[in-house]
């Protein structure tokens, strides 16, 4: 049997930050947190970002063979639930023709990724939740991470991550409906969840002025932003008759302005979503207390430092 790492890397890219956790899973404690901003304008540079993800790991993690675990963002993503009925015996081939409904390119450009949710209302079919994503997105993105030094062992996306980190830290909300906003600085999803159920997200894309622009225009952009968040928790709402709960993270929950704006505008309170709330630190109370306020942006970080969790 292969030895498993103790250490887990999670790392997760904007456009603007570099979030990295270094996990015990053994001990379910974090033993590091970085953040390191990025050059957006530089987004699209493979060398510049594989040299970003190089020094940061070099830099900030204790194991050198720890396992690697990173995310796509999920605005690029396709993703539908599917029924497969429980007629049908080949589960691959019902699931790749039905998602290439939704696919604007030809399926082999995609690579497709799908879990079991269980049957359906009726018991007469299977249900599954399927991604799809760019072929050549996803090789790219494998490229940059593989140059980190580490063992790239899952590559999920963000969305789901986001999730992750939100049940783990609040398992007694899991039966609300519950609208969780990921602000990151280049795009929010706005993502529906209940009972541990990925629902759906939509996104909205944030100007590359937000993080530059002077106060005077940085208001102007925030309310356009908010007002495009408004439109979807009503959108949520209608569809779920009601939402129980609104929870805020990602890079924008530090960004004053933004998160100002934004309680200001929603239905209900904003539970800012506290990453490490049921994770403790590998560290003295001194230094953990360092990374706390840091929470709400690391939670896709710490949310994909979990998802290895269980892996064999």
């Amino acid at each position: 049997m292969a030895k498993k790492n103790s250490s887990v890397v999670a790392l997760e890219l904007s456009r603007s930050f570099l979030k990295l956790v270094e996990f015990l899973p053994a001990e379910n404690q974090i033993s590091t947190v970085a953040i390191k901003p990025l050059d957006a304008a530089r987004w699209d540079d493979d060398a510049y970002l594989a040299e970003q993800v190089r020094h940061s790991v070099s830099k900030h993690v204790s194991e050198p063979d720890a396992d690697l675990v990173t995310a796509m963002s999920g605005e690029n993503a396709v993703i539908r639930q599917v029924e497969v009925p429980n007629s049908e015996d080949n589960i691959i081939d019902a699931i790749e023709w039905e998602m290439e409904q939704y696919l604007i390119h030809p399926l082999e450009e995609y690579l497709l990724d799908y879990q079991s949710l269980g049957s359906n209302l009726d018991e007469t079919a299977r249900t599954y939740l399927v991604a799809a994503y760019r072929r050549s997105e996803v090789e790219r993105f494998k490229r940059i991470m593989e140059q980190s030094g580490c063992n790239l062992a899952i590559l999920d996306l963000d969305v789901f991550a986001a999730q992750n980190v939100y049940e783990a830290n609040y398992p007694e909300k899991l039966p609300l409906k519950t609208f969780l906003i990921k602000a990151d600085s280049n795009v929010i999803k706005c993502i529906r969840t209940q009972n541990g159920q990925f629902l759906g997200f939509e996104s909205i894309t944030v100007d590359a002025a937000f993080m530059t622009s002077g106060s005077e225009a940085k208001a102007e952009l925030v309310l356009g932003i908010v007002n495009q968040v408004r439109a979807s928790l009503d959108r949520a709402q209608d569809a779920w008759g009601g939402v129980d709960q609104i929870v805020l993270c990602g890079d924008l929950a530090l960004d004053n302005e933004f998160r100002e704006m934004l309680e200001a505008n929603m239905t209900s309170e904003i539970t800012h979503l506290n990453a490490f709330k049921e994770i403790t630190f590998a560290l003295s109370p001194e230094k953990s207390a360092v990374f706390q306020p840091s929470a709400p942006q690391c939670a896709g970080a710490v949310g994909l430092a979990l998802r290895r969790r269980g892996d064999s």
